[in-house]
């Protein structure tokens, strides 16, 4: 069974909490498009997030709001704006570094939000069950056309909700001159 590769662009889940101080009570965002994984989608509105010597503008928001707001970037984004920030899995925010946040209606100083979320694969539970992955597994997967392109480290992430889909960051899809839509299989 082969395996898409989505590159992971810069963005933010935020709390409702720090969703509320960004863009006002009252403000809901507009939805532009929906997720491959159901329930998930992409907002129009956008915030700026900014370290301790830069900030990049217009990072764009996924929803539906999380408890704790996290903050996606590549280590090409974290170290631009001179945030240390550490490789893990998504929700994992122990050390993780802390930025502002600068929307319309004010700014969140998010302790703890910035990750480089590490390299992943979605699937739901029928396909985890077709290829015997169980959440939390590591995988290798090597690309389908450039048998030299391997990944190992790769986590397993399954959800009712998951699209069948790899996860990098811009770098690491850069380093092996990847794009959106490359097949992987595992090895």
């Amino acid at each position: 069974m082969f395996i898409p590769l989505v590159i992971q662009h810069r963005h933010v889940h935020l709390s409702k909490k720090d969703l509320r101080q960004l863009f006002g009570d009252e403000k809901s965002l507009e939805i532009e498009s929906e997720l491959e994984h159901k329930g998930q989608y992409l907002y129009r509105e956008t915030v700026n997030v900014e370290g301790k010597t830069g900030v990049i503008e217009s990072v764009r928001i996924l929803g539906p709001s999380r408890s704790s707001t996290q903050v996606e970037l590549s280590i090409t984004d974290a170290f631009a704006i001179g945030l240390n920030a550490p490789t893990r899995q998504s929700g994992d925010l122990s050390r993780a570094a802390t930025c502002k946040l600068i929307g319309p209606a004010g700014s969140v100083r998010a302790t703890s939000s910035v990750i480089v979320p590490a390299r992943h694969l979605h699937c739901s539970d029928r396909v985890a069950k077709k290829l015997r992955l169980k959440n939390h597994h590591v995988v290798t997967l090597r690309h389908a056309e450039k048998s030299d392109v391997v990944l190992s480290h790769v986590f397993v992430r399954v959800h009712p909700t998951f699209a069948l889909e790899l996860h990098l960051t811009s770098d690491e899809a850069a380093h092996h001159w990847l794009h959106s839509g490359d097949l992987f299989e595992l090895c």
